[in-house]
This record gives structure tokens, C-alpha cells and sequence, in this order.
């Protein structure tokens, strides 16, 4: 299992801090071209859960943000069909709520989406608390957007990937899909 480190860290630093303007449009979200297209491309498409292992809290009591990790399970292929409705869904304006942000949340990423397109991958790590996803290329972060505009059809498509997992069973119920 591989372990995201220090640079998912900077990623949900970047993630709570307004520092960084929100992006305004999907190309903007995805930094260059290159990036959309490698999206729209895609050879191969596949997903797996993260698991979250908290942060270690220091001597005095304060937290080691730089302890905090992700476990990945094993990546599942997702069917051509539903790779091109998640496609569709991250390419669509109507996903994003460009002034929506996390909801004062720290993003608790849950679930690992990645385009492949021979050796190059674009990875998408989601958070069904806040609704966030951040957007990386190469181990760094390009993007992050609020994708509450159709959360529901992103559940819906990893349930069917994922239909016994259990945390994912309750972000479901608690949005009132059926299951």
C-alpha cells in the first residue's frame, strides 16, 4: 500500500486557507489543457477508498499535522460506462459550486478517482463531508473545488463500484439516495 505524505498535507493546508483564489471555470480548475485532455482521453479509469490515519498528537498535547496519512485499498477498474459518466461529471460546469467552499471543514478524503492515459495519471481525492475534491498531477496539487451541484450522481456512481462498503452505504443514506 502506498502512503500519501506531506503533499496531500499541503494540499488540505492550501484547501482551508483562502489564500489561493477559488477556481472560476473547469479549465481553470484544471490548470492547462494538457490536464483536460488527459481527462477526456482517458485509457483507463480506476478508484479506490481512502483510509484515513489520524495525525499523532505531540508530547504537549498539540497535533503532528505531518503524521497524518492515507492508506489506499486496491484500485478497482471502473466499467467504461460509468468511467464516462464520472468523466462527464467532473467536465461539467454544472458539478461545481464555484464560490462554494468546504463548509469551514478540514477535508477527509474518502475516495481515490484516477484517469490514466498511458503513463500519465490525474488523481481526484473526494470529500463527501465538505464535498470537496482536490485535483493532482505528478504527487502535486493543481486544483480543488466545491462538487455539491451533483454530489448525489458521484455517490450514486461509486456505490455501484463499491455497493458493500459501509461508510459510503451511510453518506448515501444520510443524502437520501435510495439504496
Amino acid at each position: 500500500m502506498k502512503y500519501l505524505t506531506l503533499s496531500l498535507l499541503a494540499g488540505l493546508s492550501a484547501l482551508s486557507s483562502s489564500a489561493a483564489p477559488a477556481p472560476a471555470s473547469v479549465a481553470e480548475l484544471f490548470a492547462t489543457p494538457e490536464n483536460l485532455q488527459l481527462v477526456r482521453t482517458a485509457d483507463k479509469t480506476d478508484v479506490c477508498i481512502l483510509r484515513h490515519i489520524e495525525a499523532t498528537p505531540r508530547p504537549d498535547g498539540s497535533i503532528d499535522h505531518s503524521t497524518e496519512r492515507y492508506e489506499e485499498t486496491a484500485f478497482v477498474n471502473v466499467p467504461a460506462p460509468t468511467a464516462a459518466a464520472l468523466r462527464d461529471l467532473v467536465l461539467s460546469e454544472k458539478t461545481y459550486d464555484w464560490k462554494g467552499g468546504n463548509g469551514g471543514r478540514r477535508p477527509q478524503f474518502y475516495l481515490r478517482l484516477r484517469f490514466h492515459r498511458g503513463e500519465e495519471v490525474l488523481t481526484l481525492d473526494f470529500c463527501f463531508l465538505c464535498h470537496v475534491f482536490s485535483l493532482s498531477r505528478h504527487g502535486e496539487e493543481i486544483g480543488h473545488a466545491n462538487f455539491s451541484g451533483n454530489s448525489d450522481l458521484f455517490l450514486q456512481a461509486f456505490l455501484q463500484l463499491f455497493p458493500q462498503d459501509e461508510p459510503l452505504k451511510h453518506v448515501a443514506k444520510e443524502a437520501g439516495l435510495p439504496l
